[in-house]
């Protein structure tokens, strides 16, 4: 970038204008502040002030055209100016000769400082130049001089870096194989790329280029591999760091197909489950159910499957649901187990209020009995899922085969499978007709049933993903909690309104009816019959 266009002036600014608004920009630009953007600040001030000073020293050309060029009138002259006579209208072809004369003159320094702004300032018409500087002052190279000044041989050194650059990256982003490869072969005619700083810049850049780009081709990194003489061996000239993934990308044709095959193969290892998550021709609504079914190991093969894809392989990535191979980030830690404690719970309320509503039990006591059957058949029914869930995925191909018998209007990887979903219910379902009563076992597979329809609607993929606040959840959850706490509590109340009976609750021993009369009393003789211990009670 030019000085000019970093202090915002143009090129005919004189030096009192340059100080003025050097002044006014340091304002904005405080030293302790901004560290950088002030040194650029003023290197691009040193460098105005220094050309000014340039423009000045050689103003005195004009008064000295008609000079006849003998020896006696050179001695009176500057440097700068003798220069300036030597390179008047910059003569290419003389460029030797012109130089030889500098160095007579004892400002062959002078000469090629001239020559070298020059080049820095007017880079297009500057190629001839620029060859006689690299070939006759070694001008790039560790043989150059080293009282040039620094900016000058920087500002050159990025406009050289720029001109090999840009044919470059032009072609990958346009992801034009046969342009890049014409550009690379082109190397050879920047003759200061063949010195070693140079080189190793060159290849350094390139490595990070093709590890970066969206684009890839084989044709261009067996290209540049033979060029740059990259190979796998000790002696690799390519990166350290950057040739595994170089490698990598080289392989993903392979790679590809060996996770394609890997998701439609049958789902045996969380390899197979991941690459049928992630690469699987299936809905969003049939991968968020083949979610469901994956363990610990499965989300690991899925994260490390995901990371590779979205590194190394952008155009895979970008096919995914969302465009991001990470659309699943919110199921790994889902409870994808709640549709079977929702029908466990209500199927052991169900089944406590058939069984005891008609022995005159209160409603706290139904209560009571429903926590506990539910947490006893919760407990039965998340280890049975853990015990299942790794015999299923074994299984996993006759399921299939089975499953397809069932009545379905879908594709074989509809949600419902029959081994790993349908007899793992049935038997949780059978245990509890057994065990509460034959309404629990309706209530659980109604429920169930009920579930596995609701998830038949279509999810929005880019809806899904962006729905990751964990607070609309959780405060779903609270309101839930809250609501059971208060019909825990009303029916408590309710429960506390009855009040004990005459031979309810504990007492020293039963109440005998014939306690208070005489014992000759013909009803209470002995022995005691039942309706003398235990009378009905007459209740309003």
């Amino acid at each position: 970038m030019s000085c000019w266009t970093l202090l915002g002036l143009p090129a005919t600014a004189d030096t009192r204008t340059i100080k003025r608004h050097y002044a006014r920009l340091l304002k904005q630009t405080r030293p302790d502040e901004d560290p950088q953007g002030f040194q650029r600040l003023r290197d691009a001030y040193e460098e105005a002030l220094a050309h000014k000073d340039w423009e000045q020293q050689n103003e005195p050309l004009e008064t000295l055209e008609t000079w006849a060029g003998n020896e006696p009138a050179t001695l009176t002259l500057s440097p700068v100016q003798r220069v300036a006579m030597l390179l008047k209208e910059l003569p290419v072809d003389q460029l030797d000769q012109r130089y030889q004369q500098a160095q007579e003159q004892a400002c062959a320094y002078e000469f090629e400082l001239a020559l070298l702004r020059y080049c820095v300032e007017h880079p297009a018409q500057a190629d001839a130049v620029l060859r006689w500087g690299f070939e006759r002052l070694r001008w790039m190279s560790a043989w150059q001089r080293l009282d040039l000044p620094e900016y000058l041989v920087q500002e050159l050194q990025q406009q050289l870096y720029q001109r090999v650059q840009e044919p470059l990256a032009a072609a990958l982003e346009a992801k034009d194989e046969a342009a890049f490869l014409k550009a690379y072969a082109q190397r050879s005619a920047h003759a200061w790329l063949l010195h070693l700083q140079h080189r190793q810049w060159f290849n350094q850049w390139l490595a990070q280029t093709l590890a970066n780009s969206p684009y890839w081709s084989v044709a261009v990194f067996q290209a540049v591999c033979a060029g740059q003489g990259w190979h796998t061996n000790s002696a690799d000239n390519c990166p350290e760091q950057l040739w595994p993934r170089l490698l990598k990308r080289h392989q993903a044709p392979l790679y590809l197909a060996h996770q394609q095959q890997l998701a439609s193969e049958q789902p045996s290892t969380p390899e197979h489950r991941a690459a049928r998550l992630l690469l699987a021709p299936l809905s969003f609504s049939q991968r968020r159910a083949w979610a469901r079914h994956l363990g610990n190991l499965d989300w690991q093969a899925c994260h490390k499957l995901a990371a590779s894809l979205a590194a190394d392989y952008p155009q895979v990535a970008a096919g995914m649901p969302a465009s991001n191979p990470y659309f699943w980030r919110d199921w790994e830690h889902a409870i994808n187990s709640w549709p079977m404690l929702l029908g466990v719970v209500l199927a052991c309320l169900t089944g406590a209020v058939s069984q005891y509503s008609g022995q005159d039990a209160s409603p706290w006591e139904i209560v009571g009995v429903t926590l506990v059957w539910a947490l006893c058949f919760c407990a039965a029914g998340e280890g049975l899922q853990r015990l299942w869930r790794p015999l299923s995925q074994r299984l996993f191909q006759w399921d299939e085969r089975l499953s397809q018998h069932l009545p379905r209007h879908q594709t074989p990887y509809h949600d419902v499978q029959l081994i790993r979903d349908l007899l793992p219910a049935a038997l949780l379902g059978a245990l509890l007709g057994l065990v509460v009563h034959p309404v629990a076992t309706i209530t659980y597979l109604g429920v169930l049933l009920l579930v596995a329809l609701a998830r038949q609607r279509q999810i929005d993929p880019l809806n899904a993903w962006q729905r990751i606040n964990p607070w609309p959840r959780r405060l779903l959850l609270g309101t839930g909690l809250v609501l059971l706490v208060a019909v825990i509590a009303t029916l408590k109340w309710f429960d506390e309104r009855y009040t004990a009976g005459r031979y309810q609750g504990l007492q020293p021993w039963t109440e005998r009816l014939c306690a208070r009369m005489p014992a000759d009393t013909p009803e209470c003789a002995a022995p005691a019959t039942q309706e003398q211990w235990y009378p009905k009670e007459e209740r309003p």
